[in-house]
């Protein structure tokens, strides 16, 4: 009688993220999975929970051992770049500090570790920027990742880094960006998105497949997940209410160099994904795809 394989374990840290609930869905029925306790207590799929003190190796040591942990997912982090320049003590505890200490906890008990970066390292270029290009960090939240990512590698050079921009949809207290703009469409609300800061997203369930299969076959270091070709914030807003087939007539163009309000930060997070694209054969990495795969998912889970 052939007996089933058991399911590996997955650790994700920052549980209430849009992020780890993205993961979560869409790896699910392939692991085993734990989530760090929120002050919140928001837990949306029924995962159980674990209590952990982050900022200490041997907490974090002995819940890897006493769970027997396969693979650690590091979600946490201070995100909101304006919170992060009033508040840069934080931003380097949480972005910086934190990612050192699980990486070494990894390392002591040989747990994969998958760390969760940006694409918010570089500056104002128009091109796509790959994982050797030299860093340009404009801001106190660029300056914590990048140094989250030494204290990754300084740690547990086994690690895989992801520098990514992602979107989908979202549990119901964290709406994303593309759910905003979706909303405000729907709406007609008007809102203005920048024609001149480009990006190149995928979705959040294509970020964790990929990230999956690059661990199961053994790479490590730092690697763009990320769509072919560059597009703006607009041009994404537009595209994205085209596949929805829904107006987007409230959507407006507008320049980030006409908002002094807010902290300064690159026109151009593009990244390239060659690195992937080599490691992982024959996958569709257009945008459009991105955007059909979190369009099919949320028609899926609604039937």
């Amino acid at each position: 009688m052939k007996t089933l394989s058991k399911k590996k374990k997955l650790l994700i840290l920052g549980g209430s993220s849009l992020l780890a609930y993205l993961w979560a869905k869409n790896v699910k029925h392939l692991y085993e999975i734990y989530i760090t306790k929120h002050k919140c207590c928001i837990n949306y799929m029924g995962l159980e929970f674990i209590e952990i003190d982050l900022f200490s190796i041997n907490s974090v040591q002995r819940i890897l051992e006493s769970y027997n942990i396969d693979i650690v997912l590091n979600c946490i982090g201070l995100t909101n770049i304006e919170a992060c320049e009033k508040k840069p003590v934080e931003a380097f505890k949480l972005n910086s500090k934190l990612p050192g200490i699980v990486a070494n906890a990894c390392n002591l008990t040989n747990t994969k570790l998958i760390h969760i970066s940006t694409d918010h390292l570089f500056d104002d270029q128009n091109n796509l920027y790959s994982e050797e290009d030299e860093v340009k960090l404009l801001n106190v939240y660029a300056k914590s990742k990048y140094e989250g990512e030494l204290e990754v590698l300084t740690n547990y050079q086994s690690s895989i880094i992801c520098r990514t921009n992602f979107f989908g949809y979202g549990p119901s207290h964290k709406n994303s960006f593309s759910e905003w703009i979706e909303e405000s469409a729907k709406n007609n609300e008007k809102i203005v998105l920048f024609k001149d800061v480009f990006f190149n997203p995928v979705s959040g369930g294509n970020l964790a497949f990929f990230a999956h299969h690059l661990l199961d076959n053994n790479y490590s270091g730092i690697f763009n997940i990320s769509s072919n070709k560059k597009i703006s914030k607009f041009d994404f807003g537009k595209l994205l209410c085209k596949k929805l087939n829904i107006p987007s007539y409230s959507i407006l163009p507008g320049s980030i160099d006409d908002r002094s309000d807010i902290v300064k930060r690159p026109k151009c997070m593009s990244l390239s994904n060659t690195k992937l694209a080599q490691a992982i054969k024959n996958q569709n990495l257009s945008i459009e795809i991105q955007i059909e795969s979190i369009l099919k998912n949320w028609e899926t889970n609604n039937l």
